[in-house]
């Protein structure tokens, strides 16, 4: 088998997968791929599975006080990489499942697609970034500062870093669910705004 046809062959392979996990209805949210978002605050966050690769980020922001800078940037780039995957999995999942009657009647399949591209996308932007960033951020100055007097050298350096790992494996329960109803929320009020103005042009068109 040629070198072409390996790629071939495993890109056909991983369309399938994707297919099937879209049709079960397969959320990475629920998955330990979540915490790859974490990462920017390391291996120990993808030894976790994939539901953590959003807070990769969150452990390179832990990892801050010890290490190159270079790192967390990298850890951040590995988080937005799995936001910008989730998106594009959720939308394709959607496309997949075709839109309820209530879809098809209000939305066109373009702004039906776009708005569960946005609305996942928030959802990830602050759930998987913002408040988890500002958590770490904020657990590892205090501790910093608390540690500051301690004479051990390596508790001293390490400290910090340690507390704001511990925190990592709390951000789900912490944001998801209180974030995603938020979301849901204001994407219901959206939605309706939408159809709604479906319906006005629809009347004037008469």
């Amino acid at each position: 088998m040629s070198a072409t046809q390996t790629v071939e062959s495993v890109a056909g392979e991983a369309k399938r997968e994707v297919d099937t996990a879209a049709d079960k209805d397969f959320d990475t949210v629920d998955s330990n791929a979540r915490y790859l978002a974490y990462f920017s605050r390391i291996n120990t966050a993808i030894r976790a599975g994939s539901r953590y690769l959003a807070y990769t980020s969150d452990v390179g922001e832990a990892f801050r006080p010890v290490v190159n800078p270079t790192f967390v940037s990298a850890a951040y780039g590995v988080s937005w990489a799995y936001v910008l995957g989730d998106v594009g999995y959720e939308v394709y999942k959607a496309y997949r499942k075709g839109p309820s009657p209530l879809e098809s009647a209000s939305f066109s399949e373009p702004t039906r697609l776009s708005l569960m591209a946005v609305k996942r996308g928030s959802f990830q932007a602050i759930a998987s970034m913002a408040l988890p960033a500002l958590t770490i951020h904020t657990v590892v100055r205090m501790c910093t500062s608390a540690f500051k007097d301690v004479k051990n050298v390596r508790v001293k350096a390490w400290g910090p870093t340690m507390t704001g790992l511990a925190v990592v494996p709390l951000l789900p329960i912490f944001y998801d669910k209180p974030v995603e109803k938020v979301i849901d929320k204001a994407f219901e009020w959206i939605e309706e705004q939408i159809r709604k103005e479906e319906i006005s042009s629809e009347k004037k068109e008469l």
